[in-house]
């Protein structure tokens, strides 16, 4: 993108008031919409130049008027935005059109904005590349290419089209007064600063990535198509920085971003800014520049060289056919000034974090604020890290080995049993031989679930942009009770420990805990802040970060009620006493 940027123009419409249709509710997002997302278009720091017509509350006439004025007088070198906000609706043939201020739907024929429309518009504008972002129910008709309802609609060189949610699925509209919708608002996000730019620009795609990032678990899903390159191009602006300065860790991370770059200096030549991944678990890798090397750490055995302890590191390079990656192990010196410095073999040069900022990772690791890289790709460096570092990973990575060696149990406990019982008749056939065969045969079964529980708490290091959301952890010791049934003798329930977590939106619960012990807390009923990873809905896998490592659960969480939250989370009277169940 080094060629000066063309021009950019935005038609913005919104439609929240109908008056003719009762059945069509007012909306409170519309003109929320199309204001922060024109600021956000035009905005001076992260904005292109975008030439921004809103039109708000018209009718089907002066939008279609405004449509055709937007995309007629369009040139070869513009890029356009088209982007609606309102109701939408479908005809009879399942066909999709937008709702505007005189719109009813005995005449929805007459009095609303068909995509047909708005196609033959397009198909005869000039424009280099045209986005279209439609925030309405069934707006992913738009984007879909399944059914007789194809994609057709929007189909064409040079075109994106983003919808808000799926060909059959409700968009939501802003939860109060004065906020946008859902979609838009992390639209905006995405643009002033949640998407990740490069050289400066961000895509059309990198905000689509983001905005669907941000609704999993929403119920709202949305949808995007895309011709051949058109999705790579700019919406928005990033400054890209002129020197390398260590930011404030303390901040929000929606404020700034923590810098996890260290220095390189190549053997020879002047000093060079690397890239880096950082992963949920604390895994770092430093991709060296001008070489086919990465040097991975672990973030708590950095902070761990303050007091005297070793800095342990891999460097993986690549062999000379790619075939597979050569791997060495590395060991960090602090330097009098309190970096921590490694010495890259094959004479590659040095990787030095400064003091400072190690400093501002250990404020990141306490206030929960350390970044995670959006699509991972050192899977098998990861790996690695948390095998050396982490306690219950590499617990779980021998799993394997237990399992094979208690098949080899199970198949020799099976050819003792056989030759015990050829030389003895029935009833002399001695039992030791089935208690071995039932013993091996249980832990076989034990060590199974642990490998399926290890196959799928190892998909997180590589599956890309899962949602992390903050939320609180606390456990609750359920006393032994006596429950009473109807028919038959009372049944004592031993104790049990279950573990919950909940936020404003969820509430779960772990009822098998974690392969490692939760950190201690000022208090039993005092909630623990945590990062989670992953959808937070009954019956999927979550990763848990706490300041002190990752948890790593032993199985699905699970759906919980508030009241069991209220009574993990209040102390218990020495003569409270469990219900009694029947």
């Amino acid at each position: 993108m080094d060629e000066a940027p063309p021009p950019y123009r935005a038609l913005l419409i919104g439609n929240a008031d109908f008056p003719d249709e009762p059945e069509l509710d007012p909306l409170r997002g519309p003109a929320n919409d199309l204001t922060e997302l024109g600021a956000a278009l035009a905005d001076s720091e992260v904005g292109l130049p975008w030439q921004v017509t809103e039109v708000r509350d018209r009718t089907s006439q002066e939008v279609e008027e405004a449509i055709y004025d937007f995309f007629e007088g369009a040139t070869r070198e513009e890029q356009l935005l088209l982007y609606y906000s309102g109701h939408g609706q479908l005809d009879m043939d399942n066909r999709l059109f937008l709702c505007t201020r005189d719109t009813t739907l005995t005449r929805r024929g007459l009095r609303a904005v068909h995509l047909s429309s708005i196609t033959a518009r397009m198909d005869r504008c000039p424009a280099r590349a045209i986005i279209v972002v439609l925030d309405c129910c069934y707006s992913g008709r738009a984007a879909d290419a399944k059914g007789l309802d194809m994609a057709a609609p929007f189909e064409g060189r040079g075109r994106f089209v983003m919808s808000s949610c799926e060909r059959r699925g409700t968009a939501k509209d802003a939860v109060g007064d004065g906020e946008p919708s859902l979609f838009t608002g992390h639209l905006v996000t995405a643009l002033r600063r949640g998407a990740v730019g490069r050289d400066g620009y961000v895509t059309a795609r990198q905000v689509w990535r983001y905005v669907e990032d941000q609704l999993r678990g929403s119920g709202q899903r949305p949808c995007w198509k895309t011709d051949g390159e058109t999705g790579d191009v700019p919406l928005a602006r990033r400054p890209v920085p002129v020197e390398r300065t260590v930011k404030a860790a303390g901040q929000s991370p929606r404020e700034a971003s923590l810098d996890t770059c260290p220095l390189f200096a190549p053997a020879r030549g002047p000093s060079k800014q690397p890239s880096v991944e950082c992963h949920f678990t604390g895994a770092m890798h430093v991709l060296v520049p001008g070489s086919r090397g990465t040097l991975s750490v672990y973030r708590d055995a950095l902070l761990a060289a303050e007091s005297g302890g070793e800095v342990r590191g891999w460097w993986f390079a690549a062999e000379p056919l790619g075939y597979r990656r050569r791997r060495a192990r590395l060991t960090g010196t602090k330097t009098l000034d309190g970096d921590v410095r490694f010495t890259l073999p094959d004479g590659a040069g040095t990787v030095t974090w400064p003091a400072e900022q190690l400093s501002a990772f250990e404020k990141a690791r306490a206030t929960s604020n350390w970044p995670i890289t959006p699509r991972p790709t050192q899977t098998d460096a990861t790996h690695t890290v948390l095998k050396a570092h982490d306690r219950a990973y590499r617990r779980l990575t021998r799993t394997p080995w237990m399992l094979a060696g208690s098949l080899v149990a199970f198949a020799a406990s099976v050819v003792m049993t056989v030759r015990v019982m050829t030389p003895h008749i029935p009833d002399e056939i001695p039992a030791y031989p089935f208690f071995l065969d039932l013993l091996s045969g249980l832990f076989v079964s034990a060590f199974t679930s642990l490998v399926w529980v290890r196959s799928q708490l190892q998909r997180f290091l590589k599956l890309p942009e899962l949602p992390v959301r903050r939320m609180l952890l606390n456990t609750y010791v359920e006393p032994a009770h006596t429950v009473v049934p109807d028919v038959g003798p009372p049944v004592t329930v031993p104790e049990k420990e279950r573990t919950f977590l909940w936020s404003d939106d969820y509430r779960l619960a772990l009822p098998s805990g974690f392969f490692s012990s939760i950190p201690e807390r000022p208090s039993p009923i005092a909630p623990l802040p945590v990062e989670v990873m992953g959808l937070p809905h009954p019956g999927q896998w979550v990763l848990v970060r706490t300041p002190q490592g990752t948890l790593w659960p032993t199985g699905r969480v699970k759906h919980c009620y508030s009241s069991e939250i209220d009574r993990a989370t209040r102390p218990r009277a020495a003569s409270e006493k469990p219900p009694r169940q029947e």
